[in-house]
């Protein structure tokens, strides 16, 4: 009797076994990661933007300097079971200011993999070796995906005489010492354009 139920129920694990492998996974929605994919490419700096002139709230000026730019995009990255396909797309910046002890990297990727999704990462360190601190914007969910920063969208910013159609706010929660980098603003098409220290001191794009 009890050989004959513990067959029973071998026999139903194996069909609750094989039933779990028929399961589909759902089909990418490729019009709706294309259009994610559209967004994104928007927040790449534009290729006339090189080294720019910035000044602080002292009025000293210094040369805010652009290296490491690259784009690509690798197809076929992910296929679902109904046989659709999608790639993955990176983009990356770095900064370096010319006296001041900063180093700024902005990295950008979008896939059709779920973990991994659509997102703006921006780090930031201190040379000097104070500080390394970083946050990621989540596209998707509009919202940071870790909790030592908040990043708000901000429509229309003006800075320095220029406006900006939409701009990403990064405002670090940990920011104790009076020269770490407190908020860092990094606007659709044209790059990092303002940042400030925990002092208060500012450094913005010249509109000279």
């Amino acid at each position: 009797m009890k050989i004959s139920q513990l067959r029973k129920r071998i026999s139903f694990c194996i069909i609750l076994l094989t039933f779990a492998g028929c399961v589909k996974e759902p089909c990418l929605d490729i019009p709706e990661l294309e259009r994610r994919l559209t967004n994104i490419k928007e927040w790449e700096i534009n290729d006339t933007i090189t080294n720019q002139t910035i000044v602080d709230s002292n009025g000293i000026q210094q040369t805010l300097t652009m290296s490491s730019l690259d784009s690509f995009y690798h197809e076929n990255i992910v296929e679902d079971d109904c046989g659709k396909t999608f790639g993955s797309y990176y983009f990356s910046v770095q900064y370096n200011t010319s006296f001041s002890p900063l180093h700024l990297m902005v990295n950008i990727h979008g896939s059709g993999i779920s973990e991994d999704g659509y997102n703006l990462r921006l780090t930031v360190t201190n040379t000097n070796g104070v500080s390394v601190k970083s946050s990621t914007y989540d596209f998707v969910t509009e919202s940071s995906r870790d909790d030592n920063a908040v990043i708000t969208t901000v429509e229309d910013f003006e800075s320095a005489g220029q406006l900006y159609s939409s701009v990403l706010k990064f405002s670090f929660k940990d920011s104790l010492l009076p020269n770490e980098i407190k908020t860092v603003y990094y606007a659709k098409g044209y790059g990092i354009v303002k940042f400030s220290e925990q002092n208060g001191n500012e450094f913005v794009l010249s509109d000279e």
